[in-house]
């Protein structure tokens, strides 16, 4: 990551590959993210109501709480990890240090593991802010994507 201190990253072509390969693999990340997230808990409100909750009527079991736990650890180390990294990249590639969609993005992608937790306990509002903090964080990170396919 020498590239965020000089200027590197616009002389040389293969580090620029580099970099772009690197967003291009982040990009494929979010997308089957969402598509993961959409078949094992749903990202539409009846299913996600469904699948954390349960169903008495279809017999569908609530979802155990220490599988729900393990999915909120993942999703918050994956998520920081992914939104530093195109971040770190997106911020010496159009030099805008200061942008509060980055601060949304993170905050969404804190607050949205959160809102998962608190909707097993406190029911739908939760899981409905899960739902909308979730496509948040992703389309910013694919927004942040798409601005370095645009600027290399």
């Amino acid at each position: 990551m020498k590239f965020l201190v000089t200027k590197e990253l616009s002389q040389n072509r293969l580090l620029r590959l580099q970099v772009l390969w690197l967003t291009a693999i982040l990009v494929l990340f979010l997308l089957t993210d969402v598509v993961l997230h959409h078949y094992k808990i749903g990202l539409t409100p009846s299913l996600a109501l469904e699948n954390i909750l349960g169903n008495e009527e279809a017999f569908i079991e609530p979802i155990l709480f220490s599988v729900l736990l393990e999915n909120i650890h993942i999703d918050l180390f994956i998520s920081m990890i992914t939104l530093m990294l195109l971040v770190v990249i997106f911020i010496r590639v159009v030099n805008k240090r200061k942008n509060k969609l980055i601060h949304v993005a993170f905050l969404s992608a804190v607050l949205a593991p959160l809102c998962l937790l608190l909707g097993y306990f406190y029911g739908a509002a939760f899981i409905y802010l899960w739902i909308a903090f979730f496509i948040l964080w992703h389309l910013t990170a694919l927004y942040f994507a798409f601005s370095i396919f645009r600027k290399l």
